[in-house]
């Protein structure tokens, strides 16, 4: 399969990550991404590998996954900085993470999205998931 035809299945994906709600549906998430070849799904897996830090009582392995997805986001913001989706996916966590962690790139992310989300390649209704998600969680 070219792993460009993948992408289609992108909003699949959204879908399926902001659906997210239990440990089961974490875990099915992070196992459906083993069979998509698009790159696209990265800082979503990104993300979901960070998520899993939530379902662990252990210190150390709650660090662990919150590290391993947090350089899998960095490394790919790093290749593609202009990615929207990746800012996005990143602001989300860092609006998520305890303060502890240091982990705050948000008023660029803000910014970047703010600025690129008019000409961004995705569907409007996605554009506004985006902007409502951010919208929810700096409102609190």
């Amino acid at each position: 399969m070219n792993p460009q035809d993948d992408c289609n299945t992108m909003p699949e994906i959204r879908a399926d990550f902001h659906a997210i709600l239990s440990e089961e549906a974490l875990e099915k998430f992070i196992s459906d991404m083993d069979n998509v070849a698009c790159d696209l799904k990265t800082p979503y897996l990104a993300s979901a590998t960070m998520w899993q830090a939530e379902y662990t009582n252990w210190p150390f392995r709650k660090l662990n996954h919150f590290k391993a997805g947090k350089q899998i986001l960095e490394d790919y913001i790093a290749k593609n900085p202009n990615n929207i989706e990746a800012r996005y996916v990143r602001l989300l966590c860092q609006l998520n993470a305890p303060g502890f962690l240091n982990y705050d790139n948000i008023e660029e992310d803000r910014t970047f999205i703010n600025t690129h989300i008019g000409t961004a390649n995705l569907s409007e209704d996605y554009k506004q998931i985006m902007l409502f998600n951010i919208k929810k969680h700096t409102d609190n």
